[in-house]
């Protein structure tokens, strides 16, 4: 069975670890889109600007909010990632979802929708008030040992995070990307104990030393 196959697989499945902080029921519900292509299983991941009140700077999975045209959550996750990267629907398979979890920072119940697609397909940014940047990564790449880490954030959170030559992922999207490399057989073994700052151009704008700007960040 291949790594993609065990995924979709376990989906449906709870994970009773799967969390980064509270259990949902107390927040806006939103979603997320996990896309994997079949042929390299690489995941879309974008960048947000570093304007944005939530989350400025981070690295994300294409989503947002529920809206009162979505009849799912599944409606959720494709409609944010057609208006985030432009991904068309209509080449996207949707395989399962992840348990949901909740995100203080924007007070939200968040639901990863997986998918899968050929890969074929474009994405890119559509609303650069939205999405900063957008990228492909291999999950074996994201599996590399020597791109893994551990990180705290100044708040006292701990959590997984991955280093890339172009991106540094931590908080939710780390713990989503590691749920999906575990429950896919990715993963490989790293070390845990190695401890890394997060880049201050992933904390948002109110982080940044003066007199630098957003636009300085890399």
């Amino acid at each position: 069975m291949s790594h993609l196959s065990t995924l979709i697989a376990s989906l449906g499945h709870d994970d009773p670890d799967f969390s980064v902080g509270r259990r949902p029921g107390s927040g806006r519900s939103s979603a997320v889109l996990a896309l994997v292509s079949e042929v390299d299983n690489d995941i879309v991941l974008t960048r947000r600007p570093l304007s944005l009140r939530h989350h400025a700077g981070q690295v994300a999975l294409p989503g947002g909010r529920a809206e009162d045209t979505d009849e799912t959550i599944v409606d959720t996750a494709l409609r944010e990632a057609h208006e985030e990267v432009g991904l068309d629907g209509r080449l996207v398979t949707v395989k399962g979802v992840l348990p949901a979890a909740h995100v203080a920072a924007s007070s939200s119940d968040v639901t990863t929708v997986v998918a899968t697609w050929s890969g074929a397909g474009t994405v890119g940014i559509v609303d650069p008030a939205e999405v900063a940047m957008v990228h492909r990564v291999r999950l074996a790449d994201l599996a590399n040992p020597a791109a893994r880490a551990t990180t705290r954030h100044t708040s006292g959170h701990r959590g997984p995070a991955f280093i890339l030559p172009d991106l540094f992922v931590w908080g939710f999207t780390a713990h989503v990307l590691d749920a999906l490399l575990d429950r896919g057989g990715w993963s490989r073994p790293w070390d845990r104990e190695r401890m890394v700052k997060i880049p201050e151009g992933y904390l948002g704008a109110s982080h940044l030393p003066e007199p630098t700007t957003p636009h300085d960040i890399p």
